[in-house]
């Protein structure tokens, strides 16, 4: 080979591995600097991940080593933030900036100019990622559907049918809850159930944790000779709890009952009213237990006494889908009739949930 095509093939293959070299250190550069944002705590140990939502008293954080953690927002001692993020500050502003980490504290710059919004403590923050709900620019809705079933033909000849369900629109001074079921069953011809319920409800908080009520119920059971009984209540309630994984909120007031029956006379009183409402996902939300009940107590002669409750648990599945178990138990003090006081029914459905 001529010496001058033996120079230019050393000098091309000069070029390609300085070429080949440059490729894979950008490659490393770029698969070795993927940001994150960090949390530094006040003991000097520091956290790497993604921000999630400081609601309360805790900020979780997203990780690639330990999943999902939350830190306790009292041992923070600053934040370093990828990018701007949503946050609600101790005088109610709202502000969209970055949290850059500082050795004196916290210091939270404007998105558009990068001048420093906030240079002060943790403290200052309500709020980070926080849903529209709770700065009240929007509502939240939450709810779920659960439907079973069974058909029998041959030898036994018997159908039955179940739905449940509620829905729950929260804003940030108010919440709006539809809840009900209705349950239909036929053995050889013969109706042997047919009852249904309606709740509806509007809570408007006058502080962060007490509310005030109106609500109505419609309610028949054709078995209780039930034709339509109507109320109409209204009363404050405390919600103990609320948020993604626990709630829990009591009720109290007076309800106006109007009981319209297809035999026995029809009648109307004022009634004193308690409720409670719970759920909560437990081992990690492998399941939710659920309860709730009703109290109405008529304080004349003779009394009456109406109890409503429903008790179970739902198993989360995939894309909302859920099976769930529950016990609702009916009592009525005084029955129309010779009919029994309680009344008592456990359900197996499949359903969905959405929030």
């Amino acid at each position: 080979m001529p010496d001058s095509l033996t120079k230019l093939f050393l000098v091309c293959s000069r070029i390609h591995l300085k070429a080949a070299q440059f490729f894979m250190l950008t490659l490393f550069l770029l698969t070795n600097s993927v940001v994150a944002d960090t949390v530094w705590l006040k003991n000097g140990d520091k956290i790497t991940g993604t921000l999630g939502a400081k609601i309360s008293n805790k900020l979780s954080v997203k990780t690639t080593y330990a999943d999902e953690v939350k830190i306790n927002w009292n041992d923070i001692h600053s934040i370093d933030a990828d990018k701007p993020i949503l946050m609600q500050l101790a005088d109610g502003s709202i502000v969209n900036g970055r949290l850059v980490h500082a050795e004196e504290g916290q210091v939270i710059l404007d998105e558009e100019t990068n001048t420093v919004l906030v240079d002060t403590e943790l403290n200052e923050i309500r709020y980070i990622n926080p849903t529209r709900d709770l700065i009240g620019e929007g509502y939240v809705w939450t709810g779920n559907l659960s439907l079973g079933g069974a058909f029998n033909s041959g030898n036994s000849d018997n159908r039955n049918m179940q739905f449940n369900g509620e829905s729950v629109l929260r804003g940030l001074e108010d919440r709006y809850t539809v809840q009900g079921f209705y349950y239909w069953a036929e053995d050889n011809g013969n109706q042997t159930q047919n009852n249904a319920r309606v709740r509806g409800q509007y809570d408007h908080f006058f502080t962060k944790k007490w509310f005030s009520y109106l609500n109505t119920i419609q309610e028949k059971d054709r078995f209780r000779d039930i034709k339509l009984r109507s109320q109409y209540g209204v009363g404050t309630g405390y919600q103990i709890f609320e948020g993604d994984k626990r709630n829990l909120s009591l009720e109290g007031g007076l309800t106006w009952i109007e009981q319209d029956y297809y035999e026995d006379t029809d009648e109307n009183h004022l009634a004193l009213r308690w409720a409670v409402n719970y759920n909560q996902y437990l081992f990690d939300s492998f399941v939710q237990a659920f309860h709730r009940h009703e109290v109405l107590y008529t304080p004349r002669s003779p009394s009456q006494v109406l109890v409503y409750s429903s008790t179970g648990l739902r198993f989360p599945f995939i894309f909302g889908l859920s099976a769930s178990t529950q016990v609702d138990y009916n009592y009525d003090s005084r029955p129309v009739d010779d009919r029994k006081k309680g009344d008592t029914r456990a359900l197996f459905t499949l359903g969905y949930s959405w929030k």
